[in-house]
């Protein structure tokens, strides 16, 4: 349970070894790559930077064309349900697997396939579009029952089509029909509009035009030839053979769930191609050979120098060195625990990571996570079936790795879920008949025992700060005078608070007040050290009192833990209550669903507080006794993995997942 132990490492072979090598490292998935001459400082005396890999720009363009490809296809192909998906095994493959895919795999045949449908559906959408547009016109002009082309070849008549405004159509009629020899007809109208038919005599030309002009009348110049309910007809058969066709295109690709598949395993092996091309930029080179470097896990020294062998048998020059301090800062962190602690590393990751020289705070963290996570809960019958259905979960469905941690993590926590619940005696909101505390009736009890948590978790915190400073040389002091003082004055104020409350008639309390004024005094003269002159040490050692405020905070912020369990509880045994209300026959069938419904959501917030205040008690209150972060995490030299798990040839052959 520890940061895992770093070696650096430089490797010089022939340069037409470049391919097999980085094959071997990518499938090697235990080393990080970082630029050569930063291992030797001299190497740009023999060597130069290597140039940007020649296909570099062609393995990107096809990883665009295969995305595409794959994210076209997502709109169409059917996907399992969640369900479902997790029901089927994770799929791993080894990159030589992913290789002979690619190039057996007719996958630009399908690239360009899937281009030419989309570009028929494009198509397809815009003619739809315009039919629809020339259907919802002709509806307007269906009932005009000749052609408008008749209207032209009229000697003495002129013949419009057009609409206005319905507010203007009375008026329109009254005017026109004032006009000697003319006609108008409504052919449609709108809500808001008048589609119209007018017809006057030439000569009465420009009497009409302003009559017309008058009543905002727009001309309307019919675009086809046939009559407008035949054009209809037409424009409709045209949408429906465009409908049919694209129903068609959508059911074949539809039924692309193969090609969708090798389209995945393609994008991973392109996906894991660009990362060895683009590791060029790491690489040096001279005329006949390659200089590469990076870290690798120590216990991996003796599997990474197999692996080259492999790949040039005895043409190469490796050397491993050891981490040196000034190079703490720049090293990779990788962390390796129990695995009943690593679960809990993704906590620690989502607050940041320790540095190479730091203490992995995942161990110390994990069961104070645990106990607080099962005491915001604290009913058996709820952690109970937490870890059934974790269980559950692990042994029929499969999870990416990731998840499977979570999971792992919450199985954990519905152990001391379990435990405080008989503790408290509750489950599933009722209360057993023995009690050791009883939410009822023991507030008080839980309250300080809650504190009493918190007071132990801050005194394992200042611990571990007093030695991770002890440890060091010249730190001693500040051990004793930054960590120790303040382990003193929460001594000293658990003996005041004992000599009060538990024994008032023993000196214990005149003890405590002694030892609180010699630790105040060991803060001030701890707070001082931080200050640079002999102002600064006094003002910075006084104000280092002020953290006194935040020692008290930290304490009050572990009541939470009394109060989400007694909460929880409470609100359970209210369901309860209520559904007790009900008649008998009501009881045992709505009464049920009741009980299911009510009591889940009851889970599933009592769970989420005590995910979250679990966390914020471990960042907030534990981490910052001793804890700075800031690590950087260690970043394989292998695939992605965002389509498919790769998994190294050596593990296939150990059949480990």
């Amino acid at each position: 349970m520890a940061i895992e132990q770093m070696q650096r490492f430089n490797l010089i072979t022939f340069y037409n070894d470049q391919d097999a090598v980085m094959e071997q490292l990518q499938d090697f998935q235990q080393i990080e790559l970082f630029s050569a001459d930063k291992f030797n400082k001299e190497a740009s005396s023999f060597f130069s930077q290597m140039e940007e890999h020649p296909e570099t720009d062609k393995v990107e363009n096809q990883i665009g064309n295969v995305s595409w490809a794959r994210s076209f296809l997502d709109q169409y192909v059917e996907k399992p349900g969640m369900i479902q998906a997790l029901r089927q095994p994770l799929r791993h493959y080894t990159l030589r697997e992913l290789s002979e895919h690619a190039h057996t795999f007719d996958w630009q045949k399908v690239y360009s396939d899937l281009r030419k449908q989309d570009k028929r559906l494009r198509t397809i959408e815009q003619e739809r579009q315009e039919l629809s547009a020339q259907e919802d016109e002709l509806n307007k002009w269906q009932y005009f029952e000749e052609k408008p082309a008749i209207l032209k070849t009229f000697k003495e008549t002129r013949g419009l089509l057009g609409t206005v405004p319905n507010p203007e159509l009375k008026h329109l009629k009254e005017e026109m029909g004032q006009l000697q020899n003319s006609y108008l007809e409504t052919i449609h109208q709108t809500s808001t509009t008048s589609y119209l038919l007018v017809l006057f005599l030439k000569e009465k030309r420009e009497e009409a035009q302003d009559i017309l002009r008058a009543a905002g009348f727009q001309e309307y110049d019919y675009p086809h030839e046939n009559k407008p309910a035949e054009d209809l007809k037409q424009v409709k058969e045209k949408s429906q053979k465009l409908a049919e066709e694209e129903k068609s295109i959508k059911a074949y690709l539809k039924a692309q769930k193969d090609n969708y598949e090798s389209l995945g395993l393609v994008a991973e092996y392109l996906d894991s191609l660009l990362v060895r091309v683009r590791s060029n930029q790491y690489l040096l080179q001279s005329d006949y050979t390659m200089d590469l470097s990076g870290w690798v896990p120590t216990k991996q020294t003796e599997q990474l120098d197999k692996r080259i062998r492999q790949a040039v048998g005895e043409d190469y020059f490796l050397e491993f060195t050891e981490v040196k301090e000034e190079e703490y800062s720049d090293t990779p962190v990788l962390l390796k625990n129990h695995k009943l602690v690593k679960p809990f590393e993704g906590l620690v990751e989502m607050y940041s990571l320790p540095q190479y020289w730091e203490l992995d705070p995942t161990p110390f963290m994990m069961p104070f996570y645990a106990l607080a996570f099962g005491l915001m809960v604290a009913d058996f019958g709820y952690g109970l079936l937490l870890f059934v259905a974790a269980a559950l979960a692990k042994r029929f469905l499969h999870f990416k790795p990731g998840m499977k941690q979570n999971i792992n993590m919450f199985q954990i926590g519905a152990v001391p879920t379990m435990m405080w619940g008989l503790v408290y005696g509750n489950i599933f909101g009722k209360q057993f008949s023995f009690q050791l505390l009883s939410t009822d009736s023991d507030i008080t009890e839980i309250l300080v025992m809650s504190v009493a948590f918190g007071f132990i978790q801050i005194m394992f915190g200042l611990g571990l700060k007093f030695y991770l400073l002890w440890r060091r040389e010249n730190e001693k002091i500040k051990a004793l005078f930054q960590a120790g003082s303040w382990m003193f004055f929460l001594i000293s104020v658990a003996m005041i608070a004992a000599g009060m409350v538990l024994v008032p008639e023993t000196a214990l309390q005149t003890v405590g007040i002694v030892c609180l004024s010699i630790s105040l005094v060991m803060i001030v003269i701890g707070g001082s050290f931080d200050g640079n002159t002999l102002v600064g040490k006094i003002g910075s050692g006084l104000y280092s009192i002020m953290d006194l405020t935040n020692y008290l905070s930290d304490l009050i912020s572990y009541t939470r833990l009394m109060a989400l369990g007694v909460a929880g509880g409470s609100i359970g045994a209210a369901f309860n209550l209520i559904l007790s209300y009900l008649p008998t026959p009501a009881r045992f069938t709505i009464g049920i669903v009741l009980f299911i419904g009510l009591h889940g959501l009851n889970i599933f917030l009592s769970y989420l507080s005590a995910y979250v205040h679990g966390i914020r008690l471990q960042y907030l209150e534990f981490f910052n006794k001793f804890y700075t972060g800031g690590g950087r995490a260690f970043k394989p030299f292998k695939s992605n993995e965002s389509y498919v798990q790769v998994i190294s040839e050596e593990k296939q052959q150990q059949g480990e997942e």
